[in-house]
């Protein structure tokens, strides 16, 4: 996947994601709200990179790009507010986004999901 980054897409936002989300379904107008936290925002490409182009041209599959990520993950695993136990999301203005503890997460979901199961066996 390509992405165009321009200096005025050149903006990531860091948000805590919620422990959990509600296992309820939202059909029928119920409101189940999750709440994401903004805890940081920079901009990820040096500004004097924009001096030279108007754009770049940037590829996921890519290494160059690959290693920027990493260069990312590894400044927002360095910042104060960063807990380890927390799950994080990045989103760029250029379309990208990344999460940071992917498999906390990952069995955050695996837990609500079998619940859910439970559920419906239940009423089955």
């Amino acid at each position: 996947m390509k992405f165009k980054v321009t200096e005025a897409t050149n903006f990531v936002r860091v948000f805590k994601v919620p422990d959990e989300f509600s296992s309820e379904y939202c059909f029928g107008g119920q409101e189940h709200l999750s709440e994401f936290f903004i805890i940081d925002w920079f901009n990820p490409f040096d500004q004097q990179d924009f001096w030279e182009k108007d754009a770049y041209e940037v590829d996921t599959t890519d290494s160059k790009f690959v290693a920027h990520i990493e260069k990312m993950r590894k400044f927002i695993k360095g910042k104060q507010y960063f807990d380890p136990s927390n799950t994080y999301m990045a989103m760029t203005d250029y379309g990208y986004v990344f999460i940071i503890n992917p498999e906390k997460r990952a069995l955050g979901l695996e837990k609500q999901m079998t619940e859910i199961k439970a559920r419906i066996n239940k009423s089955e």
